[in-house]
């Protein structure tokens, strides 16, 4: 049988929640089927049926609203407190390594730390299309490559999260910033990082953009500016295909076909979005178990996160 590995679930830790407030941010609230007690994550994936899940910080935890020193205190106890709680099903549970814009060098060495630490077999990027192309960025991108690992990325919202016109909206706009900005953040930082060249430095980088993608499928075709290189000329979308994946979090059966027609099928994965909000994690399986052959699917994505994890 196929396996069916998750690329998008989450973990809030209870210990960050009161250390985010005390700080001055908005305190995560913890998905009602998160818990620090992972036998319980694992109880839902056997429900489920699925076997592997990579376990990546919840976006509450993102610390890039507060001074370098701080963010990365959070960062490495977020990282810390996870690699605890996957050690004790090592062969059932991987993460992703968290890191924070606010402290590029910090980052850049905590990304070498956690890659030492057996389980995390990518790193967690919340989009920020401002950062890309700058040169005091460029060591996190060269410390990913150098270590081989697959970046999966989630939408962050950015600068806009401070935009001082959503207070006039409910709930200060935060309705606005989880979906429109979020994925309005991950269109744009995709095609920023083609625009600044950055697969010219890296030619083996790959993506996995979560939540099917957001806009990025939808706007394939209209992705017909070409990148220049010494080589010659290649179009957006093209470079787009040859570096970027999706999971299919968010997804319909229909929905997941269209990612498969547009994307192709070696660039697709399984995602589940698991404490991030999507509920009981049987919620997911529609997706794969309503499709004309559930098994052909599931074994192709197998394959994708087989080569994107280097399994």
């Amino acid at each position: 049988m196929p396996m069916l590995i998750d690329w998008h679930a989450h973990h809030t830790p209870p210990e960050l929640v009161a250390e985010i407030a005390s700080l001055g941010g908005r305190a995560p609230k913890p998905d009602e089927y998160d818990s620090p007690r992972f036998s319980k994550r694992i109880a839902e994936m056997d429900g489920a049926g699925i076997d592997m899940q990579i376990v990546s910080q919840g976006a509450g935890v993102n610390a890039d609203r507060f001074g370098p020193e701080q963010a990365m205190g959070i960062v490495r106890k977020s990282n810390d407190l996870i690699a605890e709680r996957i050690a004790l099903y090592p062969d059932r549970l991987m993460g992703s390594i968290a890191f924070t814009w606010a402290d590029l060098a910090g980052s850049a060495q905590e990304i070498e730390r956690m890659a030492q630490q057996e389980g995390f077999r990518a790193v967690l990027m919340f989009a920020r299309g401002d950062m890309i192309g700058r040169e005091d960025v460029e060591p996190i991108f060269a410390t990913i490559a150098r270590l081989n690992l697959p970046i999966f990325l989630h939408g962050g919202a950015g600068p806009t999260r401070q935009d001082p016109d959503l207070e006039r909206l409910e709930d200060g706009g935060q309705g606005v910033i989880v979906s429109a900005f979020a994925d309005a953040a991950v269109s744009d930082c995709v095609v920023r990082m083609i625009a600044a060249g950055l697969f010219d430095r890296y030619p083996n980088l790959q993506i996995v953009i979560r939540s099917s993608g957001g806009g990025v499928p939808l706007l394939l075709n209209k992705l017909w500016w070409k990148h220049k290189t010494p080589e010659g000329e290649q179009r957006y979308s093209d470079i787009l295909l040859q570096h970027f994946s999706v999971d299919c979090a968010s997804s319909s059966p229909r929905t997941f076909q269209f990612l498969v027609d547009t994307m192709g099928e070696g660039r697709v994965v399984f995602g589940s979005d698991f404490c991030g909000g999507l509920g009981p994690l049987e919620r997911a399986m529609p997706v794969i178990q309503d499709q004309p052959d559930p098994w052909l699917l599931k074994t192709q994505t197998e394959l994708n996160s087989r080569a994107l994890l280097h399994l």
